[in-house]
């Protein structure tokens, strides 16, 4: 396995700790549209490979979109797809992720989340630091939940949407695509397709 990390920020430094963690001996490089600060990479044998477009030349058989953010990551990964490598899986050994959670391709649990039996997790979610997922939720691809924010049981999160740094949903809601529940809100009602909310509790402040 040759594995590229697509990205070159201080969210690609904390995908490349769970590789750290894992043992992995397989070459990993990073590719970025831009120049990125290996500052965070050389010491720890990785290097630049080049840009996204690189990919058409470059002997990688594996990736990983290694952007924090929702929408940035989902825009990445549809260029990506098109180069055939493999979406690599990620979970943290310090994560508490369930024998039999379906967990999809592409996906990144760093270390302290936790999920809950009967969850179930799309392709190209990320799970920050201490994240949690309660029991019976449905997470959609590429959304996106930060470090410390809980999300109780039997909610529904849409694709691409993006919860907070602390955030807190309520039991049993429903979180629409591409919407953004700010850091420290508590989401006591469902939040609609491509709105922001943040509070307590969480009220609109914009739609998209």
């Amino acid at each position: 396995m040759r594995l590229v990390l697509v990205g070159g920020g201080g969210h690609a430094s904390d995908v490349l700790s769970i590789l750290e963690a894992q043992g992995n001996t397989h070459p990993v490089g990073v590719v970025a549209d831009t120049e990125i600060d290996l500052r965070r990479f050389r010491h720890r044998g990785v290097e630049q490979w080049g840009s996204i477009d690189d990919l058409k030349r470059i002997d990688a058989t594996h990736y990983v979109v290694a952007i924090g953010y929702s929408l940035p990551r989902q825009s990445v990964a549809l260029r990506v797809a098109e180069f055939g490598l493999t979406p690599l899986t990620l979970i943290h050994p310090r994560a508490c992720v369930p024998q039999g959670v379906p967990v999809g391709a592409g996906t990144v649990i760093l270390a302290g989340a936790i999920v809950s039996q009967m969850a179930t997790l799309g392709d190209h979610v990320c799970l920050h630091h201490n994240a949690v997922v309660g029991h019976d939720c449905a997470i959609g691809d590429f959304v996106t939940i930060l470090p410390g924010a809980t999300v109780s049981g039997e909610t529904s999160l849409g694709e691409a949407c993006l919860i907070g740094s602390g955030a807190v949903i309520i039991e049993g809601r429903a979180i629409g695509p591409a919407a953004i529940v700010g850091a420290g809100a508590v989401v006591t009602r469902n939040v609609a397709a491509g709105v922001t909310v943040s509070g307590i509790p969480a009220r609109r402040r914009a739609s998209r």
